[in-house]
């Protein structure tokens, strides 16, 4: 027989393993929808963004400077945005997903366009160079968010 204490240990165990798995995906979205809001308009201010310069640099190369300056800025900006909304739509889980890992990947290309500036030396990211980094996460929850798909469950 399990003692008392031991009893409401794995009782509140049970319950907080259940809250988990009831909000995790939802609480992921909205985190991710909040800073990709957030990032997003502050991308709509000329001067709103730390990032500002080396997204309008990315977009340039990476439409062959069809695309530069403050329509980069802002092309870039309302892809946030739209990104966010869907987060936080909470529907369209495969969507989301797709369009978080398309991101990451777009917003990856510095690493390699700029490399002087994203490394300091090898295995030494700049700080832009590991703000990019960071988005390995964003993938890691692009692929929790589409096990939400009710087809995948």
């Amino acid at each position: 027989m399990l003692r008392p204490g031991l009893s409401r240990r794995h009782s509140a165990e049970e319950r907080f393993t259940r809250f988990a798995g009831e909000a995790g995906i939802p609480l992921l979205r909205i985190g991710l929808g909040v800073v990709y809001l957030w990032f997003g308009v502050l991308k709509l201010f000329p001067g709103g963004s730390p990032a500002q310069d080396l997204v309008e640099r990315t977009v340039s190369a990476l439409t062959f400077g069809i695309i530069h300056g403050d329509f980069a800025r802002v092309s870039a900006a309302i892809t946030e945005i739209a990104i966010a909304l869907v987060l936080l739509s909470f529907r369209v889980p495969l969507l989301s997903a797709g369009l978080l890992v398309g991101h990451v990947v777009l917003v990856s290309t510095p690493l390699v366009l700029f490399p002087a500036e994203m490394w300091s030396g090898p295995m030494q990211a700049s700080f832009e160079g590991q703000y990019i980094l960071k988005n390995l996460v964003t993938v890691a929850a692009a692929v929790v968010i589409a096990s939400s798909h009710p087809r995948v469950r």
